[in-house]
């Protein structure tokens, strides 16, 4: 049953992208970019990027999701990315410290 209800929404995700406008290239680069704001939010974790992926671009094309609130994700993530990268780049790696062979009795 789940197999016959997701073919339906492909078949009406390639008809809607199919039937699209002129901004159809820079909608899917926004579909991939909320597919990626998706990735981090904890509900969406354990789906697989390509089901993501799926979801996102009908949500674009149906315009589910506008552009604004694509492009305000975004900054958000690059805000917890750059974050991140700072956090990791301050800490030094410090040098494990050799231990001690032991000595077979």
């Amino acid at each position: 049953m789940t197999t016959h209800v997701k073919v339906e929404k492909e078949a009406d995700l390639e008809k809607l992208i199919s039937d699209y406008g002129p901004s159809k290239y820079l909608d899917i680069v926004r579909a991939m970019q909320w597919a990626r704001h998706l990735r981090r939010q904890e509900e969406f974790r354990n789906i697989p990027m390509a089901e993501l992926i799926d979801r996102a671009l009908f949500d674009v094309v149906s315009g589910k999701v506008k552009v604004p609130e694509i492009e305000e994700s975004v900054k958000a993530d690059q805000l917890i990315e750059e974050r991140l990268a700072s956090k990791r780049s301050d800490e030094p790696r410090k040098p494990r410290a050799e231990r001690p062979v032991k000595e077979a009795a």
